[in-house]
């Protein structure tokens, strides 16, 4: 019986060595701060509008250039420094809306703060730039944009409150 067993181990012992392979790549961890798209400035139809968008501005991209915006459409930028800028925006008053709802004033708001108020008594497209106190500005935390129309068209055909068309939007020095 001993023999037996004796046997089975020297059996079992004999097997082949596991083929050698080399180790895998080695590669750094990918753990760590995540990096954070948005930034100082933005384009609707740019790959990382969506992040920037807080509320009241559509997912859907329109020409692909620009997205509508509701009464009071608001966007998030993180800035690297405060000194010296400026707060730009480019946007369009469609003349089919501008027909029937007449002459609109658009309120931008920075942190809270308003920054200006601008009456536009004709449709088309319209720039918006303007300098910003480096107060109201912070590089730890997201700054909030928001420009709010007075007066909303809607849409016959749907009902849609809109404001105003977007295309770009941010900070510049």
């Amino acid at each position: 019986m001993r023999c037996l067993l004796l046997a089975g181990l020297f059996l079992t012992g004999c097997a082949g060595l596991p083929e050698a392979f080399p180790p895998p790549i080695q590669r750094n961890s990918q753990s760590g701060p995540e990096i954070n798209p948005v930034g100082h400035f933005v384009s609707m139809n740019g790959p990382v509008a969506d992040a920037h968008i807080v509320r009241d501005i559509a997912l859907g991209l329109e020409a692909g250039a620009w997205r509508w915006t509701g009464q009071r459409p608001e966007l998030r930028f993180r800035l690297s420094s405060v000194e010296g800028l400026r707060f730009t925006m480019d946007l369009a008053l469609p003349d089919v809306t501008f027909a029937q709802r007449g002459p609109v004033a658009i309120s931008f708001f920075i942190n809270g703060h308003l920054l200006d108020k601008v009456r536009y008594d004709q449709g088309g497209q319209k720039h918006f730039e303007k300098p910003v106190p480096a107060a109201w500005l912070r590089t730890d935390a997201d700054i909030l944009v928001v420009a709010e129309i007075d007066k909303v068209w809607i849409a016959p055909a749907d009902g849609a409150r809109l404001g105003f068309i977007l295309s770009r939007a941010g900070f510049i020095e």
